[in-house]
């Protein structure tokens, strides 16, 4: 808990910088949170902008169905007078209970997880959250991207929803490295595109609804560059980076390995939130010390190239109608010669 109350802290309310420098927009993500006044009621000692928790808490599975746990007395969650309007507006991130899986085999587990799904979503939107994250955990997804399709088309709010997608599948992840048996080989970018594909067949489900985007979690292990070039070209709205990928340096300081500070670099220049989550692996540091990282990163990331600089020069703005309409219609200054076959009949 003692740990939690120093990252908490550590994610106090105003804390976004100015200047003219580009930093990353950091957050920390928390799977369980006590007390959520705590973090806004301390002063600001650290640099992250916003929290991701949970609306309810991870443990308490509701019940919707059968008697008597459906009729179970108390509030379901903790109170929204807790904070204020605005830090529900700009501060907290929702998370989706860990335990709802609307696309469940077994029938009473799928509509159970309906109900949990929608009180969530409706407390979200309630609260006027700025964004949700919603796992995505396989392939196929029919009943959650309905579920979601019908929260977004029939509420009135303007909540994101950042679908938590990882680089690379569990299952693909390589322990045989550790384990010291043979290495598969699967079919060429079957493997790593996997969870691309999990997250193409849901968003077209969702018609690509604009309100949906990614929040990409890098893992220990990277795909090839081809399947990173793929993900790069996604609506990536937050980069989840979890501790235990850092590594230790010298000075006893978190760093990143070289592919990861690749990866970050290019994360950068898309303009991503990074999101840092898990227990603190490096105690002798303050857990703002994942932050300064970042922002060493972001100050010491590649110039952009010619051809970056130029896709990001704003296009001149459109004159009004009534003064391009007229010059349109005007005849062109400029003459036209089409050369025939004798000078005579030259234009």
């Amino acid at each position: 808990c003692s740990d939690w109350r120093r990252r908490a802290a550590a994610a106090g309310a105003g804390a976004v910088r100015g200047g003219p420098r580009v930093s990353p927009r950091p957050g920390t993500l928390d799977a369980s949170v006590p007390a959520v006044a705590e973090p806004w009621a301390c002063p600001a000692r650290g640099e992250f902008d916003f929290l991701c928790m949970p609306v309810f808490h991870p443990r308490y599975r509701r019940e919707f169905s059968h008697q008597p746990a459906r009729g179970r007395p108390g509030p379901h969650t903790r109170s929204d007078l807790l904070l204020s309007g605005r830090d529900w507006n700009t501060l907290i991130v929702g998370k989706l209970s860990p335990w709802i899986r609307p696309d469940s085999k077994v029938e009473a587990v799928r509509r159970n997880s309906e109900a949990a799904m929608l009180q969530e979503l409706n407390f979200g939107a309630y609260l006027g959250l700025p964004a949700f994250l919603v796992p995505l955990t396989q392939g196929e997804n029919p009943n959650l991207a309905r579920v979601l399709s019908t929260h977004i088309h029939t509420g009135h709010h303007s909540t994101m929803f950042w679908m938590r997608v990882p680089l690379l599948a569990p299952e693909d992840l390589r322990d045989d490295l550790i384990e010291n048996e043979p290495v598969p080989v699967p079919e060429e970018g079957s493997g790593d595109e996997k969870t691309w594909i999990w997250w193409h067949n849901f968003r077209t489900l969702c018609d690509y609804n604009k309100r949906i985007a990614v929040a990409l979690e890098v893992g220990p292990d990277l795909p090839s560059n081809h399947v990173i070039d793929r993900w790069l070209g996604e609506p990536i709205k937050a980069a989840i980076l979890p501790t235990s990928i850092f590594l230790t340096n010298k000075k006893g300081f978190p760093v990143l390995s070289k592919m990861h500070q690749r990866l970050v670099f290019r994360l950068l220049k898309l303009e991503v939130q990074f999101i840092v989550w898990g227990a603190h692996h490096h105690p002798e540091k303050e857990f703002c010390s994942y932050l300064q990282y970042l922002e060493y990163l972001s100050q010491n990331r590649p110039p952009p190239s010619a051809y970056e600089l130029f896709a990001k020069v704003p296009p001149r703005p459109a004159l009004p109608y009534k003064q391009t309409a007229p010059a349109l219609l005007r005849p062109s200054p400029f003459v036209c010669v089409y050369p025939s076959s004798s000078p005579e009949k030259s234009r």
